[in-house]
């Protein structure tokens, strides 16, 4: 009996010996525990960050995010603005992926982790990262953040003294592990002009960029888009703007034209997706449940049709779409939309459209449709003012991309 249980023991010993070995093995292999992490998903490298300062290195090194996802993720997510009015605002989840994936949860339900007194607020998401702003303060005293949502760091951008028109945010982590921001600001030399600063992660605080300009005073200069390497700037009358960032270049960006010469442009959705710009314009009242999704050419030259949308079906199988909208609407349908989402093919792109109590789901190929979530009331809702109303006031720059990202900000 002694010797058996002698052996047990030796034999114990020895797999404990090999396992050992062979962890200290991969643990002192930089390339080979690399490799190993890179299968890992998101959510089990935030945890494995804490094993030891060695993995914490390996983790947040830019090279390693540049490695395991060579292009942005596709969005796994929404927010969106439950309402514009509370001070400090709850976000609305909305899953895309249509498996009903029970483990794709909100990231978060409130900003917590930036803790701004007066609340916070997104104005823009951007290939993983947030562009956020304080909620019920304006002017110099507002502060701004660049938000990394799923690894739940910050930073604050320096003041800016002046009027501030726009904070947008330029981040492509397929070039450069560093982003900039763009902020339009009163000129404090030319009366009635704008003036552009940029910041950048990499080089520091805030410097002017080229002359003060003039634009069309309804210019949307707080809800810019970045793609191709420049920030857009729609205008529902006159011009649009674009600004290369690494060129530190404005030009006017062409517009698909209006009905007639008398109409102010319908922009219901403005965006970028998978290295595409899109944008759509509805004319009709009521509101159209056919319409086009534009997107434009890479050098400008044109915007063309890439889909065309049909709703047709939608309020047979959702009738809750069919009803009369505020004094701010005045539709018989009602329905916001709040983003569209390229796949590889275009057989898997989509659009999201909020309707009453619910976000759907629209195929642009198959034109196929599916629920994709309800929204219950929320206590932060205004009587008789529901998150569908807000999101008619809001527009499409109520609702922001989450992709996951362990970018550095």
């Amino acid at each position: 009996i002694k010797f058996k249980r002698s052996r047990t023991v030796e034999v114990s010993d020895a797999s404990t010996a090999e396992h050992t070995s062979a962890a200290d093995t991969v643990a002192g292999n930089g390339d080979l525990l690399t490799e190993i992490l890179l299968r890992l998903p998101i959510r089990s490298l935030l945890r494995f960050k804490s094993v030891s300062k060695h993995w914490l290195s390996l983790i947040t090194n830019p090279h390693f995010s540049l490695l395991r996802n060579p292009h942005p993720n596709p969005p796994s997510g929404l927010f969106l603005h439950r309402s514009l009015y509370h001070g400090n605002p709850n976000f609305e989840w909305v899953p895309l992926d249509d498996t009903q994936n029970p483990t794709n949860k909100a990231p978060f339900g409130s900003l917590n982790s930036i803790h701004d007194p007066s609340g916070i607020k997104i104005l823009q998401s951007c290939n993983g990262l947030l562009c956020c702003c304080s909620f019920r303060v304006h002017g110099p005293k507002r502060s701004y953040y660049i938000h990394n949502p799923t690894t739940k760091q910050f930073t604050t951008l320096p003041r800016v003294s002046t009027t501030v028109y726009g904070v947008n945010l330029a981040f492509d982590p397929s070039k450069s592990p560093h982003y900039k921001v763009v902020c339009v600001r009163g000129s404090e030399l030319v009366p009635e002009h704008y003036q552009i600063e940029i910041y950048s992660s990499d080089t520091g605080p805030w410097r002017v960029s080229g002359r003060p300009f003039t634009a069309n005073p309804n210019t949307q200069f707080n809800c810019g888009v970045y793609w191709n390497g420049a920030i857009h700037w729609v205008s529902p009358w006159g011009d649009s703007l674009y600004f290369n960032v690494d060129e530190e270049r404005l030009e006017t960006m062409p517009m698909p034209p209006v009905r007639n010469s008398r109409d102010v442009r319908m922009i219901k959705y403005f965006g970028e997706s998978r290295d595409h710009l899109h944008l759509v314009q509805i004319y009709e009242r009521p509101f159209s449940t056919q319409f086009n999704v534009y997107e434009i050419e890479r050098d400008y030259s044109n915007w063309f049709v890439k889909f065309r949308v049909d709703l047709d079906e939608v309020p047979t199988v959702f009738p809750e779409m069919i009803r009369k909208l505020h004094q701010w609407g005045s539709g018989d349908y009602a329905f916001a939309l709040l983003s569209l989402v390229r796949g590889e093919k275009d057989e898997d792109s989509f659009l999201v459209l909020c309707i009453p109590g619910m976000a759907i789901r629209y195929n642009f190929v198959d034109k196929t449709f599916r629920k994709l979530c309800d929204f219950a009331p929320s206590p932060h809702d205004i009587e008789g003012i529901d998150i569908l109303d807000s999101l008619l006031l809001g527009g499409w720059y109520s609702a922001f991309q989450y992709i996951e990202s362990l970018s550095c900000v």
